[in-house]
């Protein structure tokens, strides 16, 4: 009777807590929200523009504001404050993290050596993508993109592979995130884009951006056959060396560098994305 009766008090307590309310902490939410607002920042705040824009006194986010730049999530630059790189350090220490940029980076090395291009790395951050690896081409000029730059994921060749070879509900649920203006049509010419790449297991696109430059992607999976990060060429040609690599060669000496890259980190190549390598001359080590 007695274990009858725990058993059944315990079973209630579940079900209470279950119709409980969310519980709030204040304080933390205070925390997070101004890094949420530092981090779309490309200049400092000062205490009262924080929060002004958080819609709070200043005495509500002092505390908070001296806590996170001790423990080093924020950096005090003259009277603002800006996004530290606590956050960035924390993310690249999870295990699959470190092990992922751990085998990605030599052979980003290696693919940059064989092209005479840079490379780099991205990952998916809701719906945008970060530059997490990054490795510049060997000459002394080229094109590169920055460490740690938030790119578009519609717009770019590696936020499509990222989107291609992601789940396809979850992938649409992103593009509207990312482009919530497009119209119905355009939302419909996303997903073709979106079902090419897939396709053909690889993006190559003009640039948006720049004249003359040509971004070349490929995907790099997990375990279940999903891109966790797409590695990307942005390709120029050199004027004043003829016999440079061609954007094909780059294309698919990138395909065998992002194959090596998903087998050292355990992923599984699905069938439709498998990007040719065709005859390159220029292979990565496994």
């Amino acid at each position: 009777m007695a274990g009858r009766a725990a058993s059944t008090i315990r079973s209630q307590a579940e079900d209470d807590e279950g119709r409980q309310p969310l519980y709030a902490a204040p304080a933390l939410e205070k925390g997070l929200d101004i890094l949420e607002l530092l981090s779309r920042q490309e200049a400092g705040l000062t205490r009262r523009d924080i929060a002004e824009r958080l819609g709070r006194s200043v005495s509500e986010v002092f505390r908070m504001i001296e806590v996170l730049a001790r423990r080093g999530y924020i950096v005090q630059d003259g009277d603002s404050y800006v996004m530290g790189m606590m956050l960035f350090a924390l993310a690249h220490e999870q295990p699959p993290m470190k092990r992922l940029l751990k085998e990605a980076l030599p052979r980003m090395d290696a693919l940059a050596k064989a092209t005479g291009q840079s490379c780099h790395m991205t990952m998916l951050n809701g719906p945008r993508q970060v530059v997490v690896a990054q490795v510049d081409p060997p000459a002394a000029m080229g094109f590169a993109v920055k460490i740690g730059a938030v790119l578009p994921l519609v717009k770019s060749a590696s936020g499509r592979v990222l989107l291609a070879f992601h789940d396809a509900e979850e992938a649409d649920r992103l593009m509207l995130l990312a482009e919530p203006q497009a119209t119905a049509a355009e939302r419909a010419a996303m997903r073709r884009t979106v079902a090419k790449v897939r396709a053909q297991g690889f993006a190559f696109m003009p640039s948006k951006q720049f004249s003359g430059l040509v971004a070349i992607s490929c995907p790099v999976f997990d375990l279940r056959g999903r891109a966790i990060a797409a590695l990307t060429v942005p390709y120029v040609k050199r004027l004043d060396e003829p016999d440079s690599v061609s954007d094909e060669e780059v294309r698919a000496t990138l395909a065998e560098a992002a194959a090596a890259l998903t087998a050292r980190v355990g992923g599984s190549v699905p069938a439709h994305g498998q990007a040719t390598t065709r005859s390159s001359k220029r292979s990565i080590p496994a």
